[in-house]
């Protein structure tokens, strides 16, 4: 009876700590965003995504993508982003080589890391696909 307790317990104890990612949640950005996006917009250390990125889209939104903007994270593949879940996928967004050009070395590395090195500079982040 008491393995039954121990094991009930630790499967609580699991389940508390599996809540629902924030890709996908709706955010804000500080900045105001043109009413035209032309390309992804992507802001780093918004609150309302705990631990992730807000990202305004320029493709439409289809499937379960319900929010633009939203929050995101980078990601390997697909499976990281729950695409049953959040309709989002895992696809590139391109670094804007004009603003790039705008920040010392020292602010590409305290914030961009290896993502900023070379033209057409990317990471991989859970995002609306491409139409």
């Amino acid at each position: 009876m008491r393995t039954v307790a121990t094991a009930a317990a630790a499967l609580a104890l699991a389940l508390a700590g599996c809540q629902a990612p924030d890709v996908g949640s709706h955010c804000d950005f500080s900045l105001q965003l043109p009413a035209t996006l032309a390309g992804d917009y992507l802001e780093s250390g918004n609150t309302q995504c705990d631990n992730l990125v807000c990202i305004a889209s320029s493709a439409p939104l289809a499937g379960k993508a319900k929010n633009n903007p939203y929050c995101s994270k980078p990601c390997v593949g697909d499976a990281d982003c729950s695409p049953s879940d959040t309709g989002l996928v895992c696809r590139a967004v391109v670094l804007d080589d004009a603003f790039l050009a705008t920040l010392t070395d020292q602010q590409k590395a305290t914030y961009l890391g290896g993502a900023s090195s070379g033209a057409g500079s990317f990471s991989k982040y859970c995002a609306v696909p491409l139409q």
